[in-house]
């Protein structure tokens, strides 16, 4: 066999065993869980179904910071997100006052734009990041470049008991959401 017959048969099998174990591990690239941490405010970002405000809701009852910021995004007929979470985390038995919020939001990007006046209004220097697993590297690393000039660390500490490890690709929802954050990183790359 020569060497073009053999590149035309094995560079596709090749390919495809680059693409399997890249998808398999994947899991390591979307995913950044870090330690919480003392922080001064707990921003948790739009969306999940509710297990981010419960997420929250139980750092901020460990004593891991006194406030709480909710992002709204718009749902419905003048019912934001921000809303609904709110609401949830009363239930959940954080004090009203202990909550802020802001709307209006339709993306990470606009999340962590738009909190920046609420941010120096809390006088907020650590900041504790609350979504999805397979969502926290991608919202830390938009946080920080939109931070970067305002002096906040920003710790990710997704939801604790969400499932997105090594068997992602084996689940349908996981699979939906692991391939739509690939998606949207490699559209963040091009857009900063």
């Amino acid at each position: 066999m020569d060497w073009k017959k053999w590149l035309f048969f094995s560079l596709p099998l090749f390919l495809l065993l680059i693409c399997v174990i890249v998808l398999i591990n994947l899991h390591k690239f979307l995913v950044l869980e870090q330690k919480p941490k003392k922080a001064d405010a707990i921003l948790v970002l739009s969306g999940g179904e509710g297990n981010r405000e419960a997420e929250a809701a139980k750092l901020y009852h460990e004593g891991w910071s006194d406030t709480i910021i909710v992002t709204g995004a718009l749902v419905g007929w003048e019912t934001y997100t921000s809303e609904i979470m709110t609401e949830h985390l009363i239930e959940l038995d954080v004090p009203s006052d202990a909550i802020y919020s802001f709307k209006d939001v339709t993306s990470t990007r606009e999340e962590a734009e738009l909190s920046i006046p609420l941010l120096r209004q809390l006088n907020v220097d650590t900041l504790m990041l609350v979504t999805n697993k397979y969502h926290s590297a991608r919202a830390k690393w938009i946080f920080q470049k939109t931070l970067q000039g305002e002096n906040i660390e920003v710790i990710s500490v997704p939801v604790r008991d969400d499932v997105f490890d090594e068997d992602w690709w084996k689940d349908h929802e996981t699979r939906k959401h692991g391939a739509s954050e690939v998606l949207k990183f490699v559209w963040e790359l091009f857009r900063l």
